[in-house]
């Protein structure tokens, strides 16, 4: 599988690349913010994406908002799944 990361974590980049690198899984791309992530997909055209939810500028939903973009533009990436995920605990 190859995969393309948005991750706004440095560290937490590096660990994936690393985690799924040893999973046999082909990291593409990583990438700080969704703006560089809607850049990275046409270029690498991965199976998957994995999506961190709060990315800048904003820290609110821009993980969302692309991995819809993702999914309306390049449905061929989606059907293999794009996976929001967010680096930070939620409390409630």
């Amino acid at each position: 599988m190859r995969v393309v990361i948005a991750e706004d974590s440095v560290l937490l980049r590096a660990g994936l690349i690393k985690l799924l690198g040893s999973a046999g899984i082909e990291v593409l791309a990583a990438v700080g913010d969704a703006g560089e992530l809607l850049a990275a997909v046409p270029v690498h055209r991965p199976d998957a994406v994995i999506v961190d939810v709060r990315m800048p500028p904003s820290h609110t939903d821009e993980g969302i908002k692309a991995a819809l973009v993702i999914r309306r533009q390049w449905p061929e990436v989606a059907g293999a799944g794009a996976v929001p995920v967010c680096g930070r605990a939620v409390r409630r």
